[in-house]
């Protein structure tokens, strides 16, 4: 059965309207449910809870459009990555579309925040219907159609990314490039040049939706391209010049920035300093394992076996250029991370249909052909079912009532220039939650906007970087609080600028990092001296003492989710800048025997001696409302920690054991240096109290 648009809109084709009305009512059910089975929703403060942090961004920037009718304050972000802040460079389709949303239904929504809870689940069904209509533009029948519907809206990795609460740019990556796609081949199918303007207009409209369109951009333009010099059409020609025209228009630096940004950021590096980025689970390159649970056993061997049909019966069509390079491009980019196996699923979509409806034309008898269609549909369709079901179990907010306690108190009870020191993950949401700037966030170093760092660019194009993982780590992994205090207090009052001032003097990375570190153990009067003496001249020296005795108020945000971070924070704040770095012994895990204690890592304590997995344990300290040390081998070079009232355990070197980390975070104790200002759950506010001069 041939696509129309016509027909549709005409009601000739109510069969269609209703397979598209059950594919997104399917998808839109099974991101629904996800609410009921997490509970993502706080009483305390009336409001949904967030699962990814991103979303924190992407809901500032919403809020910051609907009251103050922009993005940011001319352009500047002063929020992110603070001092000294950063300039707005983020696709602005997502929090548009929101308020344009919002207030249209004002009626309907109780508010912005829950507008922006809901839209994943609505926007990323749409992808199913867009599948449903390339599908039938290819002459499959309904069920191979609805059957690749079914499949976008079940696609595992892109559901996960899909659900409410997880609102971010994701919803948009399957639907619009497929849009772009079914328009490009319905011009070249009619002749029709109007459909190859409006690809070319939603190619433009992509690019202000997602920071990676430059990828699929590329790729249709060479498919569009190589279609023109083969078969002389004109449609692909007019595609290329609309959406080129287009996106300039809305961005003159878009297209010159396009090379040299698909070159730089998938080879970005930290170097010399640590680099946060190889913590991040879905930047991590996958196993085969990881690639199928991402995609959906079904849809990865439908999707390969519909090349067959597609080389076949499609040589003359665009999508069979455009999907052959979009299979390869996806298949590339699974080498940056699983966060890009949603490039690899849109082509994958498109074959699998056509391997369904092959199957049903090349089998022998009718009855025979539509049974078998109907119980590979299922095989096919099931498995990406039962994987998203399964994973209702793992969506859990990373934001809980503590937190939102912890934001409304700074954002209440503390000064406007206040800047939140906090772990990267929750940076977006105290940024959004409580209306301060902070220190570091999710977008770490903004490695997505390398391509735009030149002429013109308004901050040293090192900025933003990776260096404040190492500083924060830094102080939490150092055993002088007073120096923890010093470190925190030049991130929130100069940010980067001591290194990047001793990095110019010196033109030696490494050894800036190395000479800034050491000096900021010296007493501040005597940095200057110091400084000289390791070889900056007189204006430099001053420059950076002076940088470094400014003040500047902050808070330090800590949580028991950072105890899971431990092993990258003792890591990380010892990294050594001209050799190999020693991994530290760092351990955790739960009570599961009370007496005589064991826990489910190896701790073990009988009242008389204290081990860990057969290793000598030279303290073990009792946390449960209060603290009590129990001492253990004297020779021992491990420490170990009981958090009764949190049913865990620490193990950790000895020369940890006074860490600011140890006495934040597993103890609660400021180390006379800082004083916990609020307490919620698991959360705590620290301020420091200032009582050595600077």
């Amino acid at each position: 059965m041939s696509f129309s648009i016509r027909e549709w809109f005409g009601g000739a084709d109510r069969k269609a309207v209703l397979l598209m009305l059950l594919i997104f009512a399917s998808g839109f059910a099974l991101r629904a449910g996800t609410v009921h089975a997490a509970g993502v929703y706080s009483e305390a403060h009336s409001q949904p809870l967030m699962y990814d942090m991103d979303s924190y961004y992407n809901l500032r920037l919403a809020s910051n459009l609907l009251n103050e009718g922009e993005l940011s304050e001319g352009g500047w972000d002063r929020y992110s990555y603070y001092p000294p802040g950063v300039p707005l460079d983020y696709p602005p389709l997502l929090p548009y579309l929101t308020v344009t949303l919002y207030l249209l239904f004002t009626w309907l929504l109780p508010g912005l925040t829950d507008t922006a809870f809901w839209l994943p689940a609505i926007i990323a069904p749409l992808t199913g219907v867009a599948v449903f209509a390339v599908a039938r533009s290819l002459d499959c029948d309904d069920v191979s159609a609805t059957t690749a519907g079914l499949l976008a809206t079940a696609a595992p990795f892109y559901f996960m990314r899909t659900v409410p609460g997880f609102y971010d740019t994701d919803m948009f990556n399957l639907l619009l490039p497929l849009a772009v796609l079914l328009t490009l081949h319905l011009s070249l199918r009619d002749g029709d040049w109007r459909m190859a303007v409006l690809s070319g207009a939603l190619m433009a409209v992509f690019s202000t939706a997602w920071n990676g369109w430059q990828i699929i951009y590329s790729l249709m333009i060479l498919a569009v391209i190589l279609h023109a010099i083969i078969y002389h059409r004109r449609e692909p020609i007019i595609f290329l010049l609309t959406s080129t025209l287009l996106i300039v228009l809305l961005d003159p630096l878009a297209i010159p920035s396009i090379p040299l940004g698909l070159m730089k950021i998938p080879m970005a590096t930290a170097h010399p300093f640590p680099n946060p980025y190889v913590t991040i689970t879905e930047l991590q390159r996958p196993g085969f394992e990881d690639v199928v649970m991402a995609l959906g056993p079904g849809l990865l061997l439908a999707g390969l076996a519909g090349f067959r049909p597609l080389l076949r019966d499609w040589r003359e069509s665009i999508v069979l250029p455009a999907t052959i390079l979009w299979t390869i491009t996806g298949a590339m980019s699974l080498l940056w991370g699983i966060r890009f196996s949603e490039l690899l699923t849109a082509p994958l979509l498109i074959t699998s249909a056509l391997f369904l409806a092959d199957l049903r034309v090349s089998s022998p008898a009718p009855e025979f052909r539509r049974s078998l269609q109907f119980a590979v549909a299922i095989m096919v369709v099931l498995p990406s079912l039962i994987i998203c079901l399964g994973q209702y179990s793992a969506l859990h907010p990373r934001v809980d009532d503590g937190l939102l306690d912890a934001a409304a108190y700074i954002r209440d009870e503390t000064p406007p220039d206040t800047v939140v020191i906090c772990n990267w993950v929750h940076g977006h949401f105290f940024a959004f939650m409580a209306h301060r700037p902070v220190n570091f966030d999710g977008r770490l170093a903004y490695i997505e906007t390398l391509a735009r760092r030149g002429p013109g660019y308004p901050l040293d194009p090192r900025v933003p970087g990776v260096y404040r993982e190492y500083w924060q780590d830094r102080a939490l992994a150092t055993t002088d609080p007073y120096l923890a205090d010093e470190i925190l207090s030049m991130m929130a009052s100069s940010g980067d600028e001591a290194y990047l001032e001793i990095l110019n003097a010196t033109g030696d990375p490494a050894g800036s990092a190395v000479m800034l570190r050491d000096a900021m153990a010296v007493d501040g009067p005597s940095r200057e001296a110091y400084l000289k003496g390791r070889g900056l001249d007189w204006s430099a020296a001053s420059r950076v003492a002076s940088t470094l005795s400014r003040s500047s108020g902050y808070v330090l945000v800590t949580y028991d989710r950072l105890i899971d971070k431990g092993y990258w924070i003792f890591y990380y704040g010892n990294w050594n800048f001209t050799g190999k770095t020693r991994e530290p012994v760092y351990s955790t895990g739960g009570i599961i025997q009370g007496w005589p204690l064991r826990s489910s890592d190896g701790l073990f304590w009988d009242g008389e001696r204290v081990t860990f997995n057969g290793l000598k344990v030279s303290g073990l300290y009792l946390v449960d409302g209060g603290i009590r040390r129990v001492n253990g081998d004297p020779d021992g070079d491990l420490v170990a920690f009981v958090l009764y009232d949190r049913n865990r355990t620490v193990v950790l070197e000895r020369r940890y054991e006074d860490s600011m980390f140890t006495r934040l975070v597993l103890l609660g104790d400021g180390g006379g240096v800082f004083r916990a200002v609020m307490r919620s759950g698991d959360v705590t506010v620290w301020e420091p109290r200032r009582v050595r001069e600077k």
